[in-house]
């Protein structure tokens, strides 16, 4: 593919500042494209150390193509994503969220595109997001959020202006339907690039955002590296190439010793009259004396024992557990006995607060992604979205009895309403859930209201009247207000009303 994006920088159409701007886009891609390529290879648990030439061990022929991968690089990512979990975007002083946003988040299954683009952030270092302007006459959603990781995009990042000032992004096609595409995100309009048999198409889209509408999504960024680190680090990378060598040792070791060796003198070979394999497995060896009468010696040999190996597998297995955060038995380190309920959550607190800074990291890009998404969808920026924050599901795992217990003790003292979406939230109801209770909330205030002035009891202010009014319009007919000028019927006992 890097050949056809080298092409498509010749494309005629393009401007001069263009050019030059893809040619540094698409070299800072191609410095980067091995090392993304290595650790997917660990990560999808294709890493072979002898397809590499990296095996550094003696092996007998006979165990020529024998391989081993370890998946700890794809469980140091997993872990880590399993509590990256992305509920929504809230706004402060707004107790409930925004409809509009959670109807971009609906049409562009944020919710799955997110654990997608952090899996690709935490392999590669980065991953990336783009907002376009959907074409809805082709059943397009108003905004289109796309998410592409390191292996097909690049982006030129401003320490000053602390955002990207260019992006890069290469979408591969389909074949026989749509021709590699490339695209260049500038702070006033894109330009897509693709092949029409052998001419240059060039497309350009301007845009009122003021900056380029792509966000960078970097696990663990800092101080020179902007970019963001990889989870699968050099260090595990080592270990899990030990892990494997010392898997195939103990292979070896099953193939050849695991049968205890017996030894024999004092015989000839005319005493076996079968192979040696049958005679190795009989129950019960009957030799006889030498023609000197001696008698023949039988001895055996220990069986070699796979527990030297098991101990390098653990101790190696604690290194990348003390590498990655991430608890031994998570890495298939089985304790004789069963940790408390105290010493797991001490296992898991530095996972957890590593959790939580993915989570301020990541939260800080998706909120402006969905920035960037008002923004296109609406024409102009919404002031109340500087106050924007991502809502993140807890990184730890309390029990369901205990998160309720404490939710429960701060409704108690007044600390929490009992009816509120945020209580709700605490509580880990799923979206779905609280939007019934909220719906039934609702109904049923409505209904104790009617039910309160119905039967005269309630001092209802005039606009709960009124609201009232509104509900029950549709189901009672308006009573006839007599007229003005007509007598007003006289109380009982006949005397007329007094003014």
């Amino acid at each position: 593919m890097t050949a056809d994006i080298t092409t498509l920088t010749n494309a005629p159409g393009l401007r001069p500042e263009e050019s030059r701007l893809l040619i540094q886009l698409i070299r800072r891609y191609d410095a980067n494209r091995s090392r993304n390529y290595l650790r997917t290879l660990y990560y999808d648990g294709e890493r072979s150390l002898r397809r590499a030439g990296k095996l550094g061990m003696a092996m007998p022929p006979s165990l020529g193509k024998l391989e081993s991968v370890i998946g700890w690089p794809a469980k140091s990512v997993e872990v880590l994503d399993n509590r990256l979990d992305l509920q929504g975007f809230v706004m402060a002083g707004q107790a409930e969220s925004d409809d509009g946003l959670a109807e971009i988040v609906e049409d562009n299954q944020l919710f799955v595109e997110s654990s997608q683009a952090h899996i690709a952030s935490m392999i590669h270092g980065v991953a990336f997001a783009t907002v376009v302007q959907g074409d809805e006459a082709a059943g397009d959603p108003p905004v289109v959020i796309s998410t592409y990781s390191a292996t097909a995009a690049s982006a030129i990042w401003s320490a000053r202006a602390r955002r990207l000032v260019a992006g890069l992004t290469v979408d591969e096609g389909i074949d026989g339907l749509e021709s590699p595409q490339l695209t260049l995100w500038m702070d006033d309009r894109t330009v897509s690039i693709w092949c029409e048999g052998n001419d240059y198409a060039v497309q350009r889209t301007p845009h009122t955002l003021g900056r380029v509408p792509m966000v960078m999504l970097a696990h663990r960024p800092r101080l020179g590296k902007r970019y963001g680190m990889s989870r699968i680090t050099r260090p595990l990378m080592d270990f899990t190439d030990a892990a494997a060598r010392t898997v195939i040792r103990m292979e070896g070791t099953a193939e050849f010793f695991s049968f205890p060796q017996r030894w024999i003198t004092g015989v000839d070979e005319d005493d076996f009259d079968q192979d040696a394999f049958t005679t190795y497995l009989n129950r019960l060896l009957t030799l006889g004396s030498d023609e000197d009468g001696n008698q023949p010696s039988l001895g055996t040999f220990s069986a070699a024992s796979p527990q030297p190996h098991i101990d390098q597998l653990r101790a190696l297995a604690m290194m990348v557990s003390g590498e990655t955060a991430i608890p031994p038995n998570s890495l298939g380190i089985i304790q004789d006995n069963p940790s408390s309920a105290d010493a797991i959550r001490a296992a898991e607190a530095e996972l957890v607060k590593v959790a939580e800074r993915a989570q301020l990291v990541y939260g800080s890009g998706w909120c402006e992604i969905m920035r960037l998404a008002q923004q296109t969808r609406d024409g102009t920026p919404d002031e109340r979205l500087d106050q924007l924050r991502a809502k993140w599901r807890d990184p730890s795992t309390p029990t369901k009895a205990a998160s309720a217990q404490a939710v429960m003790s701060l409704v108690s003292v007044g600390a929490l309403p009992a009816a509120s979406e945020v209580t709700w939230e605490m509580l880990g109801l799923d979206p779905v859930t609280i939007s019934r209770l909220k719906a039934d909330v609702a109904r049923q205030q409505g209904q104790d209201m009617l039910d309160q002035l119905l039967s005269g009891t309630a001092q209802a202010t005039p606009e709960a009247r009124a609201a009232v009014a509104d509900e029950g319009a549709q189901q009672t007919t308006p009573p006839t207000v007599p007229s003005p000028s007509a007598p007003a019927e006289a109380p009982a006992g006949g005397q007329p009303p007094t003014s």
